[in-house]
């Protein structure tokens, strides 16, 4: 191409130079390479140490060892597809007393309050019968050669028809009664104790009642329960009073009777409390509970009352000593009415009562006495 002496050429346009650029020395490049490899290592480091992975890996996760937490599967409902769930690891802190009394709650009907060994049957609370209550006639279950019995209970309908039901209590109290009169008769040498009189039906009450004031009206009267009974003495063809006999005959009963699980039902000395005094009217309540009102003085509504107020479960519990073992008891009110939750142990046996008075006690036996 020709060129002029202006620095233009054909077409007036402007001639370009071009100068050869150097290459870089070997040293350079070498530098160039060691930085770009490190640049390259810091990348790789940062995301394995935010993703924990690798060498960053935490070494306790996902290892399904004992104490550490893994990943677990559910189930999406309506995907059929699992998703990863994490769960925090589950720890039990230890038991401060291994042998303490563990408690469970379990559902009880309110209704059920009025069934029980420990029932109050009086003129404020009616008893209402429940079905299932087992009743076991003494003559055949009562030990002849250390009680007597006396005759069944008979009257007359309305249209001259003559009922009869023979002398009953609950399978328990026979058991006990069977074993305190044993152990009577061992002491005194009396065996002529009779039974004159146990539980009542309804029909039986009404017809007492129809024919005599001063008896209480049906469901009121503690007969209802089947742990009452009436216990008189045979002498001579002729039925007396247990006072009537010595000191000796007489006074071993009331002094013993509770280490079989009976008292008084209405002594003398509360009636004012109970509302009448019947002497040698025993009621069955079972041992731990006729220990603990023969030693504070305490009839049956006066013990009854004294659960309800200050020993429930959530607060204090009674201690009860007796030669075969330590008791706690306590009340659970069902102030609502329908389904409440009971509280009973776990791991010691118990029983439950209703108290009549929209209330259960539960007996729990802690340990055998040492």
């Amino acid at each position: 191409m020709a060129q002029n002496g202006s620095g233009y050429g054909r077409d007036n346009e402007p001639i370009r130079r071009y100068r050869r650029r150097s290459r870089p020395s070997g040293a350079q490049s070498g530098i160039i390479i060691l930085l770009s490899a490190l640049v390259l290592v810091g990348v790789v480091v940062f995301i394995m140490s935010a993703t924990g992975t690798g060498l960053f890996r935490d070494p306790t996760a996902s290892t399904g060892k004992p104490g550490q937490t893994s990943g677990t599967k559910e189930t999406v409902p309506g995907t059929g597809s699992d998703v990863q769930t994490t769960e925090p690891p589950v720890t039990t802190e230890p038991d401060s007393d291994p042998g303490a009394v563990k408690y469970r709650f379990v559902e009880k009907d309110s209704s059920e309050s009025g069934d029980g060994l420990l029932v109050l049957i009086d003129k404020d609370h009616i008893y209402k019968f429940p079905k299932n209550v087992t009743l076991g006639n003494i003559s055949d279950s009562i030990n002849r050669k250390f009680c007597q019995l006396g005759t069944a209970h008979v009257w007359k309908l309305a249209d001259g028809t003559e009922k009869r039901e023979e002398l009953a209590l609950r399978p328990e109290v026979i058991s006990a009664l069977n074993s305190m009169m044993e152990a009577y008769v061992a002491a005194t040498g009396f065996d002529k104790a009779i039974i004159t009189d146990a539980y009542r039906s309804f029909d039986f009450q009404q017809a007492l009642s129809s024919k005599s004031s001063s008896a209480a009206g049906p469901g009121y009267s503690d007969y209802h329960s089947g742990a009452t009974f009436y216990i008189e003495a045979y002498v001579d063809g002729g039925i007396y009073s247990l006072s009537s006999l010595s000191q000796a005959k007489s006074s071993w009963l009331k002094e013993h009777m509770a280490e079989y699980g009976f008292i008084e039902r209405s002594p003398a000395a509360k009636k004012s409390v109970v509302g009448y005094a019947i002497p040698w009217q025993l009621r069955y309540v079972g041992v731990p509970h006729a220990t603990y009102m023969k030693e504070n003085n305490l009839c049956l509504e006066e013990y009854l009352n004294l659960l309800a107020e200050k020993h429930t479960y959530s607060g204090e519990h009674l201690s009860v000593t007796t030669p075969g073992g330590v008791y706690e008891i306590f009340c659970v009110t069902a102030t609502d009415g329908g389904m409440i939750k009971l509280p009973v142990p776990e791991n010691r046996e118990y029983t439950v009562s209703g108290d009549n008075m929209n209330g259960f006690i539960v007996t729990v036996k802690v340990s055998d006495t040492q």
